[in-house]
């Protein structure tokens, strides 16, 4: 991505956006949105490249200041979340290294998070690891969790918006299971053409709306294929993602 300056009121960035406490007053972090760890490897070593200057111009992550505890207190959902979707994409907790070298990787250095999925009431059991499909029933609040952390950084990076309170709604769901009608409503996004409200004057919002090119459909694409993600703030602030062109989420704050 583009980095694109922010020109937002100060006084909006005075919080740290998850737990409320002044960052002038506490350790604090830049926190990456969404969670680099679902990127590939390669885009998240342009982007530490670019933090030190060395990078491309499209090689930013989008980034917001928060405090270092809640950066810290994410990590172990994150990890969670990207161990689910690697044994999802795979098919299965031991994935062959050949096939799904990352995967792989990923799942044997956390063997609790294999574990944890194994002993879950409802989980695949050790017998029937090849059973077609292959299913894991993953802790949904520690998805959730994490759905929340980058949705709030999405709002707050984009349109400056410190969603310091709980969101009214929160769903995820692998796209192929949403029926055509349920998928074409979640693709569709209101654009400049039809918002009733602009955002946040200065937001980086403002410059995604002028410049065509930068959104597509209303989304915006940190990586193909990766993550894109879309905000609408024409009535409530609504965020949806896709992480991996496989699970779709939605958190809506009324």
């Amino acid at each position: 991505m583009r980095e694109i300056e922010d020109f937002t009121d100060d006084r909006l960035k005075a919080w740290c956006i998850h737990c409320g406490n002044v960052i002038s007053d506490v350790p604090s972090s830049r926190d990456h949105v969404p969670t680099k760890s679902l990127l590939s490897k390669n885009l998240r070593e342009r982007g530490a490249k670019y933090d030190r200057a060395l990078g491309g111009e499209l090689d930013y992550l989008p980034q917001v200041l928060v405090c270092r505890q809640c950066n810290s207190n994410f990590s172990s959902d994150e990890n969670y979340l990207l161990c689910v979707l690697h044994a999802v994409m795979a098919g299965s907790l031991y994935p062959d290294p050949a096939k799904y070298p990352e995967a792989a990787t990923v799942l044997r250095s956390n063997r609790h998070v294999v574990r944890s999925l194994k002993n879950m009431p409802d989980g695949q059991l050790f017998l029937f690891d090849d059973l077609q499909p292959f299913t894991v029933f993953p802790d949904p609040d520690k998805v959730r969790r994490v759905i929340v952390k980058n949705a709030r950084g999405h709002a707050y990076h984009e349109i400056g918006e410190p969603l310091l309170e709980a969101p009214s709604y929160v769903a995820f769901v692998p796209l192929q299971q949403l029926t055509p009608e349920h998928r074409k409503a979640f693709e569709a996004v209101n654009s400049s053409a039809n918002l009733a409200v602009w955002p946040e004057v200065g937001s980086r919002m403002t410059v995604h709306l002028l410049d065509g090119e930068a959104m597509v459909g209303g989304w915006i694409t940190v990586e193909p294929g990766r993550y894109r993600y879309a905000i609408d703030w024409s009535d409530a602030i609504t965020v949806k993602s896709v992480i991996w062109e496989y699970l779709a989420t939605e958190t809506r704050w009324e």
